[in-house]
């Protein structure tokens, strides 16, 4: 394991430009704010900061807010640097009003996103309309990001789910991504639901309610992220 991080470290850093950092944006609801004082909810960001960090990765998390749910809960250091905080997770938000903040939010960050990692649709499943839901406001959110970088690069991540209507979901969703994906914006989906245990009762599973990932589903999310990131990370 320590080889393998040493080779993906040489990799990026003596491929990657380090004049300014990647500007990376995690755009999702609860699943990406977490924060719940009373349990190890530290999201996929805090192991996706530990990836990038020992890959030797320049980057910036940007986003609106700095805290979990609860304003309380802290997120632990990593070899003696403090967590980057900023991200765009607002807990038990649907995808239409994630979209329709967005343009609000997206005023207040340093600079636009070179990567906007989006989880979105866990709270629309109880939609009768995916189209209208869940499909046309992620696509109003890439359009947005390319307008203020033409170039960004936006994972899209699939639900945590083996069942239930994620399965409905799933295939609208790689479908628009098949159509809007383009080789100057490319538009990529991340297949967290492949090697996941979402049952709570089940031995090993990844989430403490079935929705919310605990620390080793946070870190089987951040390994997919960053598993699709990386090749792009090199210039």
């Amino acid at each position: 394991m320590i080889f393998r991080l040493f080779i993906i470290s040489l990799f990026v850093s003596s491929s990657f430009a380090q004049d300014k950092p990647v500007r990376i944006l995690p755009l999702g609801d609860s699943i990406t704010q977490g924060g719940k004082n009373e349990r190890q909810e530290y999201t996929y960001r805090y192991p996706l900061f530990t990836l990038l960090k020992d890959a030797k990765v320049n980057f910036d998390f940007i986003g609106s807010l700095k805290t979990g749910l609860h304003a309380d809960a802290k997120w632990p250091d990593y070899k003696g640097e403090k967590f980057d905080l900023d991200h765009e997770g607002h807990y038990g938000w649907k995808t239409g009003q994630v979209y329709e903040k967005l343009p609000g939010w997206i005023k207040k960050y340093p600079a636009a996103p070179d990567i906007a990692l989006i989880h979105l649709g866990t709270n629309d499943q109880g939609s009768k309309d995916y189209i209208k839901d869940i499909v046309v406001p992620l696509k109003g959110i890439i359009k947005l990001l390319r307008e203020k970088n033409p170039k960004v690069l936006v994972l899209v991540g699939h639900l945590n789910f083996n069942g239930g209507n994620a399965l409905k979901i799933r295939p609208l969703v790689e479908k628009m991504v098949a159509e809007i994906s383009t080789d100057q914006s490319p538009v990529k989906t991340v297949h967290f639901y492949k090697g996941w245990k979402e049952n709570p009762k089940q031995e090993g599973t990844d989430t403490f309610d079935w929705a919310h990932p605990n620390p080793q589903g946070q870190k089987k999310m951040a390994d997919k992220w960053f598993e699709v990131m990386k090749s792009y990370l090199v210039k």
